[in-house]
């Protein structure tokens, strides 16, 4: 068996294993500790491509088109990008392709930098999907991204 399409089964398991249990809800980790997005508006951005197996577009152009529209979509909800921060938001994605599906996982994840010393993982929260090759854009991506934290931001910072 190839290891795209043994890469693909496991991500197809873990999906139908999610479905089956009922619990189709993003992970959030570490459990409670949103409050860490509280008084925070803004955050450099990074798009990062950890796994990119068989897909036909370049995955530099990829990250850009989708660093850019999670810049815009963020932006709409009050999270202002500003380069050089210490609070720092990663989307990371893995996503493989067997014949006409794409299969993924995006995570945002709230890094505090800290200029000497170890990085702090403060917030993070994550989706797995099956989808059509067409399905699969920088659009889609960014949109998720941006919806894994939304929601939750807007919780602690009521009125922004």
């Amino acid at each position: 068996m190839s290891n795209n399409l043994r890469n693909f089964l496991i991500i197809a398991s873990l999906l139908s294993t999610v479905i089956l249990s009922g619990q189709v809800q993003a992970q959030v980790f570490p459990r409670g500790n949103a409050m860490a997005l509280a008084g925070i508006s803004q955050f450099d951005m990074y798009v990062q491509i950890q796994n990119w197996e068989n897909l036909s577009s370049d995955a530099g152009e990829f990250r850009l088109e989708t660093l850019q529209q999670l810049a815009k979509e963020l932006k709409t909800a009050g999270i202002i990008r500003r380069p050089a921060r210490r609070d720092y938001l990663v989307c990371s994605l893995q996503s493989t392709r067997d014949g006409n599906r794409t299969a993924y996982s995006a995570s945002l994840q709230y890094w505090l930098m800290a200029s000497t010393g170890a990085h702090k993982l403060m917030w993070e929260n994550s989706h797995i999907a099956i989808v059509a090759d067409r399905d699969f854009t920088a659009n889609r991506i960014a949109s998720e991204c941006a919806g894994l934290i939304v929601d939750e931001w807007q919780r602690w910072n009521p009125g922004t």
